[in-house]
């Protein structure tokens, strides 16, 4: 049963309705005023997932609160309480799913939790923030057609050609993509920061890949020996600042081929290189075919 009744408040004033079903796949997107509240004093019997879009919500996680805002992906285990409430200070908008996973999601499945029951992932980032953001639209989507309670004209034409089994399926796809997020977010988060002068030399090189520079140009910018700087960088990245300096060459290479119409002989220029037999040969040593037939392929695939 979910009860309606404010974090911390009086349970005497609760307002009953019905859980969904623990095999139903159920999502949606609310935007809800100050005072919409949640209790779910036996949780429910499957697992809910929860992202914040724009305002907050308060979160009721044993004896304290964790606010929500947005980029913050809520998931709560089967059975754990659900008590939740919408912030004092305006609309929280928020996706929210019901879903009982996949097994397989279990080899993988590493969510650090604030407690029993409980993780809020938050997403570092505006790009995984919207790819989160993508992800729940397309849950929200294919669940309506699985469910097939959906109002016509609601669903996208190209949803609805999707047969419900097929719709269930995809959603379920979504929501791995979600928890995959997670996952990689979390692991992000633990991985220790780069020593700052190691960072500073990528950022260095970055910033003008038509200008190479020695290690020791670089030893100099961050007040370090040649020997000293060469150590930390591979102690760091796990590679030689030459082929880190020279992988990113490449890739900015690859990128210019494959989306402008300059000559090879100029790009091979704008990277760096003063010969273009000797970039046309490190380019086919890292990528397997010429910097010809690269942006052939890359243009005219198949």
């Amino acid at each position: 049963m979910l009860l309606h009744n404010p974090v911390g408040g009086d349970s005497s004033s609760t307002v009953y309705t019905e859980l969904p079903s623990p095999d139903l796949l159920s999502a949606g997107r609310f935007d809800e005023k100050p005072g919409f509240t949640v209790y779910r004093e036996r949780g429910a019997r499957n697992w809910m997932l929860s992202l914040t879009i724009s305002g907050t919500a308060d979160f009721r996680v044993g004896d304290s609160v964790t606010v929500a805002g947005p980029g913050d992906l809520v998931l709560i285990a089967p059975g754990t309480v659900q008590h939740y409430a919408s912030s004092d200070d305006g609309i929280w908008g928020y996706w929210w799913a019901h879903f009982q996973p996949r097994p397989a999601w279990y080899a993988w499945w590493r969510i650090p939790q604030l407690a029993p029951g409980f993780s809020l992932t938050r997403f570092g980032t505006r790009d995984r923030f919207g790819q989160a953001v993508g992800a729940f639209e397309r849950v929200h989507r294919y669940a309506m057609v699985a469910t097939l309670d959906t109002p016509q004209g609601r669903v996208p034409v190209g949803a609805r050609e999707v047969s419900g089994a097929l719709a269930s399926e995809l959603a379920l796809n979504a929501i791995e993509e979600l928890l995959l997020l997670a996952v990689v977010e979390h692991e992000l988060q633990q991985r220790p920061a780069l020593d700052s002068r190691v960072q500073q030399v990528l950022d260095t090189i970055a910033a003008d890949l038509s200008r190479p520079m020695s290690v020791d140009a670089l030893a100099r910018i961050v007040s370090l020996s040649p020997s000293r700087l060469a150590h930390l960088f591979r102690q760091e990245i796990g590679d030689s600042i030459v082929n880190v300096a020279l992988a990113m060459r490449l890739r900015k290479a690859a990128s210019l081929l494959e989306f402008t119409d300059r000559p090879i002989g100029r790009i091979a220029t704008d990277i760096g290189f003063s010969s273009p037999y000797y970039f046309s040969r490190q380019f086919r040593e890292r990528f397997g075919v010429s910097p010809s037939a690269f942006r052939q392929q890359a243009r005219h695939p198949g």
